[in-house]
């Protein structure tokens, strides 16, 4: 099975039979592959999107608290 195949210059894959083919096989790396495809295609992007407003407050916060802690330290050194 080629998995992969030309056809008037579109690049096609062959999902089905990617699946078909390892599963007769016995194995599920087909399935895992797909899954990855699918992860990083998808889900990753929107981990992204939707993560990025709390990382930035996590940063924010520990920047602000850094400060903080350095400006007690001097007023108690003071």
């Amino acid at each position: 099975m080629s998995g992969i195949h030309w056809d008037k210059s579109v690049f096609s894959l062959h999902l089905k039979e990617i699946i078909e083919d390892h599963h007769q096989n016995g194995d599920s790396s087909g399935v895992v592959g797909l899954g990855a495809i699918l992860l990083g295609t998808i889900a990753l992007p929107a981990a992204v999107k939707y993560g990025r407003p709390i990382i930035k407050s996590v940063i924010k916060t520990g920047l602000y608290l850094s400060y903080e802690i350095q400006d007690n330290k001097k007023n108690t050194n003071e």
